[in-house]
């Protein structure tokens, strides 16, 4: 762990993003990146098992919105939202 103090310090990692050299600063994109890359590929097929029946759900109310919008903004859940029912 010193060791890594040790080359922070030495790199100025600990100043603010302004006193990074560009290096550093696009080492730091980079591996923020990938590192989101690799979260993506683990988190969004879980999230997209978990939510599959909300998103068939609004996918369907959509389709119905489409082609019935006066019958969809009766609905009272529905009609409370401006951006549906803003007809």
């Amino acid at each position: 762990m010193d060791y890594l103090k040790e080359l922070a310090a030495r790199a100025n990692l600990s100043a603010s993003w302004e006193a990074w050299s560009s290096e550093y600063r696009v080492l730091a994109i980079a591996v923020a990146l990938v590192v989101a890359y690799c979260a993506l590929r683990v988190v969004v097929p879980a999230v997209l098992r978990i939510m599959k029946p909300v998103l068939f759900a609004v996918f369907v109310l959509c389709a119905v919105w489409a082609l019935f919008p006066e019958a969809t903004c009766s609905i009272e859940l529905i009609s409370k939202l401006p951006l549906i029912c803003s007809r």
